[in-house]
């Protein structure tokens, strides 16, 4: 591609961004496909290229989402922007200036009106809450469990984060429903 482009004469003015929707477990947690939320689905890794623009070879784990990579598209690009409901530019994390959200969000609906699910992590949880579903759900302590292999949804110690994770959660469907 990057040759395509530059055997065409449009690599003096580009920006370049390779990234996918979604990963793929491929085996992770006995999963073939995309239908989770562990970090091997919801992690995505995304290449931007944008010589004398962006830092060449900088790699972040900030938290950001699909969205943000919009505004910081049109901001690279000295494009005016329309607004973008929730969207913050990725371009301070991209420059060093920032850390990135607190907490990103994902959401998936499967086939019948009761199969979605929705997450939000932060860099040391993450909650997973299923439509209908009250008692079952997933909370991992990303700092102690890397892995996602034990959900402490069910024990009780862990009520206090999992309310105020929920709590996140519902206010960012407000958010998203007002915008």
């Amino acid at each position: 591609i990057m040759s395509s482009l530059e055997n065409k004469g449009y690599l003096e003015n580009a920006i370049v961004v390779f990234m996918s929707d979604h990963g793929d477990c491929i085996g992770d947690h006995g999963h073939i496909q995309k239908w989770t939320m562990y970090d091997a689905v919801t992690r995505i890794p995304a290449i931007v290229w944008a010589p004398g623009k962006l830092p060449e070879g900088k790699r972040t784990d900030a938290l950001i989402q699909h969205m943000d990579l919009v505004p910081m598209l049109f901001e690279l690009a000295g494009v005016d922007q329309p607004s973008y409901s929730g969207a913050q530019s990725a371009l301070p994390v991209a420059l060093d200036k920032s850390q990135g959200r607190d907490a990103v969000f994902a959401e998936l609906a499967g086939r019948g009106a009761d199969e979605y699910l929705h997450m939000v992590r932060t860099h040391d949880w993450k909650l997973v809450h299923y439509l209908n579903e009250p008692d079952i759900g997933e909370l991992y302590d990303l700092v102690a469990d890397p892995s996602e292999r034990q959900n402490l949804w069910t024990q009780p110690e862990h009520d206090n984060i999992k309310t105020e994770l929920l709590g996140v959660l519902r206010e960012w469907h407000l958010r998203q429903s007002a915008a």
